[in-house]
């Protein structure tokens, strides 16, 4: 059942029902409904106006006049907007419009103080006309409908504009209890808790039809709180309470009413707690209680979960061990408290002492070498040789510490370096068929706690007990994919549907030994907010701002138990006919390296993986860049240049790294692909030491057994059912010593993880916490800033005004589905919108109107063109890099006309733009932006942000410079340099020095060569 529709459960026989129907309906009398009180209507009689009127029979004041024979209808343009003057300060819940047949299939319903600044609360693009009930949540004195796409040749048309809500402000903006945990005592249908705090009033949470029954959020930490909005569905409580908890157990009211009115409540409340809970006495209907939104207004001391940031990530001093550390003991476990004492022996003549540990941070410098795992934090500057964190320290497997003592006249002494871990599962009953003995999971459910199941015992401990007890069969299905069909299998191929997922992760608990599988897919960009291609990212180089999309991405999949993820990549683009270009990181290696940091460190939430993590799949090693999925072709100096992103991918912590299907003609001349090379898999362990888990790409069932031999530790994608595989087989050819030793890696990581302990997400209420307006504002900052203009002949930005016309054309206008690739998606659901539609949206704030594909005397012409989405293959003939005629000639065709062309084009890959360079009047580049491509490009165009974005890579000026004439994508008719940075055009001398800067360890010139727009090109400013 969808969010917000109540099912009726009938007590006599559905035929009847339907019968009695028919006769009411006959003779004018309606069945009863439940009985409710509805919001307040706001909008009869008030002040209206509109952006115009068709003619004076069909005035804007007919909308609010109650009599459903009088109508407001437009003028026949696009947009238009009906504005209502509510006389006050209003909460607006609900608004109904009753269309004319000339209705909207796209617009807004927008919200103002003022009446200049409008914040848009509702936005559709599929409208079907007819009555729309509408449920909204805003503030303001005035509302209006903002249309911007008829479905009709006449304007817009409506009989009615109701607008329901309560006058008075609520008791805050933004609510303390968005997207928080929440419980309740019973769920009615498929309306969960979470409905009731994700700020979206089409969704709802509802109980069972009975008094006593509630709803409880967790805020996070300690709130002050300072008022409640309760925004009811009909069926609301006329006697409840608000109630306040330190704990979650013991209570205590804040409000308490039994002359409940439903609609929007607006309480005036105060008191303290870190729980919440609305306690319901008494229902005004025969139905339970529902609740489109309950929002807490109030501060959240977070200070308890966060430790004092006293420094910058700083790496230890040279110079170590002049004092000694006393407690906790060197890689103790710490599972009995969040805040451990550390402690150390005195040092004589030390004022004071500081402690520096390596907590998890957000502001590394991700463009420094070295392992973030080796960046400390000071935390505390105490006087005593003592110290108990001020917070409660998360779960992590290696914090580092050392104590600094500080003279008088400053001089400093330094403690030797101890390391703890510290793990406090929260350990649940899940209805699954494990049950808890002793605080812990049963997994294998004899009814006792073997070591492997007792998470206080040590990783390594758990791990060597597990394998101790798995037949060889068992171990090696943990090698393989296809959970889903296999629940002994190790691995799950996502994404899938939080209901269907919970199914695979509780179908592994009835297993002999319970050991949970991983789910990971090809969301390389985002799970549920899609935010821009790394190449896109290589654009805007906001490394911190890549940590908060990873960050982004974790938090979403955590909601719902998806614990992997096939990838980042750490790949340097330097061939330009590879597809995959796209998903890579440019080509200069150092702006790879960082990208690859920072977007680890957010998958991760810190310098390793850790309970709170994702596990991220590193690809495609050894880095497919350099010649594509073929082969790669670099030689002793320019794998260098190629191998510094993979190198800061270690630094950062990656323990998954994934093998592409090239192979090397230099770490393994003539050999086969990476995944089943043990030349080119030696290389990652011997050279780089990499010591983590080894997973193939989706190799076909006759390379598993190679695979496995040459140093793969999990087939990827791999169905133990696959034709012509079986599994004694494997376990014939496959040694029981490199069995033991993958999977050892791969019970390791699960360990770490804390799946065995906490291997479930929220399938009911997580789905409610993705595409938080906080996430959309990350996506659409990361497509501002990777939007480069290369050229600007003064048109942008925009100078238009009220009324004037604009053409938006071309094959990626209504695009949505190009911003991005694999099963990172355009989210029309979540209200993205394409090109077209986000222009228009923009465009209608400016009153200026937009037309699709050809309008009457349009100011200037925006054509969207390029490639549309592809993942291994290119859309276009790989070997033709350019527009192709049907996209060129609508450039072609709006210069001739004599207007003005701003060329917006997605650039998944480097492209010749020659032919139409000189003819476009602006040209702005996109990239695959993300979902918020769109409104990121409108408001550029708009002026509302300056460029910032410069090229990820050169762009060639003719396909000259990249094959030779009638050339195939094969070595010999290359001429550009495969594995070369900024060569296109190149002469031999600046190939050369190229190379000696690669040789010598230093970052060669972005300059050489002659492109047609050189790397880092874009402009900076109007």
């Amino acid at each position: 059942m969808k969010p917000g529709i109540r099912v009726v459960r009938p007590t006599v026989p559905a035929a009847l029902i339907a019968v009695l129907i028919v006769l009411l309906a006959y003779i004018g009398v309606g069945l009863s409904t439940p009985a409710s009180a509805a919001p307040s209507l706001l909008s009869q009689g008030k002040p209206v106006t509109a952006s115009s009127t068709e003619n004076a029979g069909t005035p804007a004041s007919a909308t609010v006049d109650g009599d459903p024979a009088t109508r407001w209808s437009s003028a026949f343009s696009d947009p238009q907007w009906i504005q209502v003057d509510l006389g006050g300060p209003a909460t607006v819940s609900q608004v109904v419009f009753t269309w004319e047949t000339a209705y909207a299939t796209a617009f807004q319903i927008q919200v103002s103080d003022d009446a200049a600044t409008w914040t848009t609360v509702y936005s559709t693009t599929t409208g079907t006309g007819g009555t729309q009930t509408l449920n909204v949540s805003g503030t303001g004195r005035y509302i209006r409908m903002y249309g911007t796409a008829r479905a009709t040749q006449w304007g817009y048309s409506l009989w009615e504009f109701q607008v329901y809500g309560s006058i008075g402000s609520s008791p805050g903006t933004t609510p303390i209890s968005a997207f928080k945990p929440v419980r309740a005592s019973s769920v009615e249908g498929a309306n969960a808790p979470a409905a009731a705090v994700d700020g979206r009033t089409s969704t709802r949470w509802s109980s069972l039809a009975t008094d006593n029954e509630w709803l409880e959020v967790d805020l996070g930490g300690p709130a002050t709180i300072t008022g409640a909005t309760l925004v009811w569905e009909n069926a609301y409580a006329t006697g409840y309470r608000v109630e306040v908890s330190d704990n979650g157990t013991a209570w205590t009211d804040i409000y308490t009413t039994t002359t409940g009115k439903g609609g929007t409540e607006n309480l005036g409340i105060s008191g303290k707690g870190r729980y919440v809970r609305f306690q319901g006495t008494a229902r005004a209907t025969g139905y339970g209680y529902s609740l489109w939104e309950f929002q807490i207004f109030g501060t959240v001391d977070t200070s308890g979960n966060t430790p004092p940031l006293l420094s910058p990530p700083t790496k230890a001093p040279t110079a170590t061990g002049q004092f000694a550390l006393s407690a906790p003991a060197d890689h103790a476990m710490v599972t009995d408290t969040r805040r451990p004492a550390l402690s150390w022996t005195a040092v004589s003549g030390a004022a004071h002492y500081e402690v520096w540990i390596n907590v998890s941070r957000t502001d590394y410098d991700f463009t420094a070498s070295g392992r973030l795992l080796d960046l400390f934090t000071k935390v505390a500057e105490p006087t005593g040789t003592g110290y108990t964190p001020s917070w409660d320290i998360g779960d992590r497997w290696t914090y580092k510490w050392f104590v600094v003592a500080v003279s008088g006249s400053g001089a400093r002494t330094t403690s030797d370096i101890r390391t703890f871990s510290v793990y406090l599962p929260a350990v649940e009953a899940a209805d699954d068929g494990v049950g808890i003995v002793g605080g812990a999971r049963d997994l294998n459910k004899n009814g006792t706690i073997e070591p492997y199941e007792d998470w206080r015992r040590p990783v390594e401990t758990r791990v060597a007990d597990l394998l101790g007890r798995m037949t060889p069969e068992e171990k090696a299905y943990q090698m393989f994919y296809n959970a889903q069909t296999y629940p002994r299998s190790g691995w799950h191929f996502g994404p899938a549907q939080p209901g269907d997922l919970d199914k695979v992760l509780r179908s592994a608990a009835g297993t002999r030994l319970g050991i949970p599988p991983v789910s990971a897919g090809d969301t390389i960009s985002g799970y549920e907010t899609t935010y821009p291609l790394q190449s896109a990212l290589a654009a805007a180089k906001d490394y911190p701002l890549d940590y908060k999309l990873g960050d982004m991405q974790r938090r979403e999949q955590l909601e719902v138990g998806t614990r992997g993820v096939l990838g980042p990549l750490a790949e340097v683009g330097t061939k330009v006919l590879y597809p995959r270009i796209q998903e890579g990181n440019g080509e200069n290696a150092d702006v790879a390296a960082a990208q690859v940091r920072a977007l680890l460190a957010g998958l991760q939430g810190g310098p390793e993986l850790n309970p709170a993590s994702v596990l991220a799949t590193v690809k495609h090693w050894p880095g497919e860049g350099a010649g594509g999925e073929a082969g790669i072709v670099y030689d002793g100096v320019t794998i260098k240049y190629h191998m510094i992103p993979w190198r800061a991918a270690i630094d950062a912590g990656a323990v998954n790294i994934m093998p592409g299907y090239a192979g090397s003609s230099f770490l393994d001349p003539g050999g086969p692909g990476a995944g089943n090379s043990k030349p080119i898999l030696d290389y990652l362990r011997n050279n780089l030491g990499y010591t983590g888990l080894i997973t193939t790409d989706w190799l076909p069932s006759s390379a598993w057994i190679s695979a496995a031999n040459a140093g793969s530790d999990v087939m990827g994608g791999a169905d133990p059912g696959a034709s012509g595989f079986s599994m004694p087989d494997f376990l014939a050819s496959v040694p029981i010593s490199r069995i033991n030793d993958a999977v050892t890696r791969i019970l390791r990581l699960k360990f770490e993880l804390g799946i065995f302990d906490r291997p479930y997400g929220d399938p009911v209420n997580g789905p409610y916490r993705f595409h938080q307006p906080s996430y959309v504002a990350l996506a659409d900052q990361a497509a501002r800033e990777s939007l480069t203009l290369l050229k600007n002949n003064g048109v942008l930005p925009l100078k238009l005004k009220a009324g004037d016309n604009i053409v938006v054309a071309g094959p990626r206008a209504t695009d949505g589905a190009a911003c991005c690739v694999w099963t990172s998606y355009f989210h029309q659901g979540y209200g993205s919108l394409d090109i077209l539609d986000a222009i228009k949206a923009r465009a209608a704030k400016d009153g200026v109107n937009v037309y699709s594909g050809s309008g009457p005397s349009p100011k200037l012409a925006i054509v969207a063109v390029g490639e549309p989405s592809y993942t291994h293959a290119t859309a276009w003939v790989k070997e033709e890099p350019y527009l192709p005629p049907d996209q060129l000639s609508i450039i072609q065709g709006f210069h001739d006309q004599g207007i003005p062309v701003v060329v917006v084009m997605d650039l998944p890959r480097p492209t010749v733009i020659s032919d139409w360079n000189g003819i476009a009047d602006a040209i702005v580049m996109t990239y695959r932006g993300g979902e918020e491509v769109g409104p990121a490009t409108a408001s550029l165009l708009f002026g509302d942000h300056t460029p910032h974005g410069t090229l990820p890579w050169q762009l060639p000026r003719g396909v000259d410079q990249v094959l030779k004439p009638g050339g195939t994508d094969v070595p010999a008719d290359a001429v550009e340099d495969w594995s070369l940075p900024y060569d296109l055009g190149a002469t031999a001398a600046e190939r050369s020095d190229i190379r000696a800067h690669i040789d010598a360890g230093q970052s060669p010139p972005t300059t050489y060569g002659n492109p047609l727009y050189p790397y880092g090109f874009g402009l900076q400013s109007w």
